[in-house]
């Protein structure tokens, strides 16, 4: 899988001011908005939508971007005694690479057409009114990202008394939209707001879920068929025949309605868990952004692949075995023994279901996470069924052997990837990525070589074995300690506060400035690639090296800006001591080390 956490875009809503100075943005679109009546009566409804067409060439980011620092598209209306405005469908994003990310992008190209739903309400007096609003949006090239802008529009609109005919809209704008909402229309409170960031992969995870949840479901069912093949959950066969085997006599009809409600005990409980993952959603997704939460998921789901592989046994507890292993009679009883096993499968599963629910809780999925956990348990359930109905196959399941820890250890791969699935955002926010892992190896190491298992014999080895895990617990959370807080070395950057030229110059030195912001990716690839290289940092001793904060300039920053035409971000220049540019340097959008540190070189022979 394909997966590195941090996205490079664009965007961070305030640097509307720009053009002000004396320099001109590139127009990135067009909008203009539609109604689908011009007269309304109290209490109807019609709909708006507003065509945006974007420049060949440009995008701008989508409606739900990846990172906290991008900004989205957004489509607003201003408040209305006599209107209430529904949620904004938005097409669905494409996801496409550009130079300066190492990931798929979401955004929005060509034409966008943005749907709502208007109501006007009944309490609403005749008469002409405006439907004024806003698309807020930021545009971007292959390689630079301009400041934010937006669009305003106003749709007149008369109401009408009650009973009087009005003409609709009916044309194809307005019949793909708020009415079929399945037409690759998405609202604006779908995954990928309010607070929980998704990567790309989780992206593609929940276009899965939206537009094939057939087979989503599928899967699960084949997971669920697929657990009955682990150790972990045999022992729950001799439950399941003794239970069965004790209600003989039965018709083979009877046998199939006890076999179904046991099936869908099963089920149910499995749905328990998917539901209550996807309503700590949110939470999940905020603690997900944590590197010590990655760190202690990721250290479970090793510890249970180390399972499969024979470091240690998860079972089911005996006592469990032996108080629910007597029959209960009658149709309560065997929904009520299909829970009772739900229930003790579930955490005896735990090392091949913990990356499912860890998915479906960050993603936030309610209602499709009780659903596809209830697949998953028809499918654990689903033999039992067939058994049970047909009693003389209880007797004639096969007997354990070394194909099922062939299964074990193809289960314990699995968690591997999981493992590194939940790790590989994280390693892309920390500078120092070996000693991250490095200290994830002491915590897992110190756990299963100092307190895991039993295979231990005397007294002294008992004492040695938790004395070497103890020191490479306290050794890895040191480590990780230090990888989290790491940071690339400090360059002597000035920040503009108003300077002058003739005080950058005073020093004698090149100078070198760096126009950034907040809500451009590109300028964070330069930080975290180019400027973070020792070769920049050495030659850059030669420099005065200026930084130039654009998010939200203020009138001495935007004077700076139009003095060099700074147009997009970032904007790289040089100057000679004497403080003249050096034209044929200027670069626009990411420089690789490579290419920068020829032009640094340049720059000191230009003296």
């Amino acid at each position: 899988m394909n997966r590195s956490f941090v996205l490079f875009l664009l965007l961070l809503f305030g640097a509307g001011g720009l053009a002000a100075q004396g320099f001109v943005e590139p127009e990135v679109l067009t909008a203009e908005a539609f109604i689908s009546q011009g007269q309304a009566v109290p209490g109807s409804g019609l709909e708006a939508v507003v065509v945006v067409k974007i420049v060949p060439g440009l995008h701008i980011n989508s409606n739900t971007p990846a990172e906290e620092f991008l900004i989205p598209t957004q489509l607003q209306f201003a408040p209305s005694p006599s209107l209430s405005f529904g949620p904004a469908l938005y097409p669905r994003p494409l996801l496409k690479k550009f130079a300066f990310s190492d990931n798929e992008l979401s955004v929005f190209e060509e034409e966008v057409k943005i749907h709502t739903r208007v109501q006007v309400l009944p309490q609403a007096a005749p008469g002409r009114l405006q439907i004024e609003g806003t698309l807020t949006y930021q545009g971007c090239n292959e390689t630079s990202c301009f400041s934010p802008g937006e669009k305003k529009f106003i749709l007149p609109l008369e109401i009408v008394p009650a009973g009087t005919p009005v003409a609709q809209d009916t044309s194809a704008l307005f019949s793909a939209g708020v009415q079929d909402p399945g037409r690759g229309i998405r609202p604006a409170a779908a995954a990928g707001e309010g607070g929980l960031q998704l990567t790309p992969d989780e992206r593609r995870a929940m276009e899965i879920l939206e537009h094939g949840l057939f087979y989503a479901i599928a899967a699960f069912l084949l997971i669920g068929l697929a657990l009955n093949l682990t150790p972990c959950v045999y022992p729950i066969i001799p439950l399941t025949v003794s239970y069965f085997g004790g209600q003989s006599g039965r018709s083979r009809g009877s046998s199939f309605v006890n076999a179904l409600l046991y099936l869908i005990g099963i089920a149910l409980s499995f749905a328990l868990l998917g539901v209550l993952s996807g309503l700590a959603g949110k939470q999940w997704g905020f603690l997900f952004q944590s590197p010590w939460f990655v760190a202690v998921v990721a250290t479970i789901i090793l510890l249970m692949a180390a399972s499969m592989f024979g470091a240690f046994e998860i079972s089911v507890p005996t006592g469990l075995l032996t108080r629910f292993g007597g029959a209960r009679e009658g149709l309560l009883g065997a929904l009520i023994m299909g829970l009772t096993v739900g229930v003790i499968i579930a955490p005896c599963a735990a090392g091949i279901i913990i990356g499912l629910v860890g998915l479906v809780a960050k993603l936030g999925l309610v209602a499709k996470g009780g659903l596809l956990f209830f697949a998953m348990g028809i499918g654990l359930g689903l033999p039992y069924l067939v058994l049970a109905t047909f009693s003389g196959l209880l007797n004639r399941l096969p007997q354990s052997g070394m194909w099922m820890l062939w299964v074990k250890k193809f289960f314990g791969f699995l968690l591997i990837g999981v493992a590194i699935y939940f790790i590989t955002p994280q390693l892309d926010l920390i500078h120092d990525k070996l000693l991250f892992l490095l200290g994830l190896l002491g915590v897992v190491g110190g756990l299963l070589l100092g307190f895991i298992g039993h295979e231990e014999q005397t007294r002294g080895f008992r004492f040695f074995r938790r004395l070497l895990g103890g020191v490479l617990i306290l050794l890895g959370l040191h480590w990780l300690n230090e990888a989290i807080h790491s940071r690339p070395s400090e360059l002597p950057w000035v920040q503009y506060q108003g300077q002058g030229i003739e005080e950058l110059t005073a020093e004698g030195k090149p100078i070198f400035i760096d126009f950034y912001a907040d809500w451009c990716a590109p300028c964070k690839q330069l930080d975290k690639e180019t400027f973070s290289d020792s070769r920049v940092q050495e030659q850059f001793a030669g420099f005065t090296i200026l930084k130039v904060d654009c998010t939200k300039p203020d009138a001495k920053t935007r004077a700076f800006m139009g003095r060099f035409a700074v147009t997009g971000m970032p904007t790289l220049l040089f100057l000679t001591p004497a403080g003249e540019e050096i034209a044929d340097l200027r670069e626009v959008g990411f420089v690789s080390p490579e290419k920068f540190l020829a032009s640094l070189q340049r720059a000191l022979q230009a003296r």
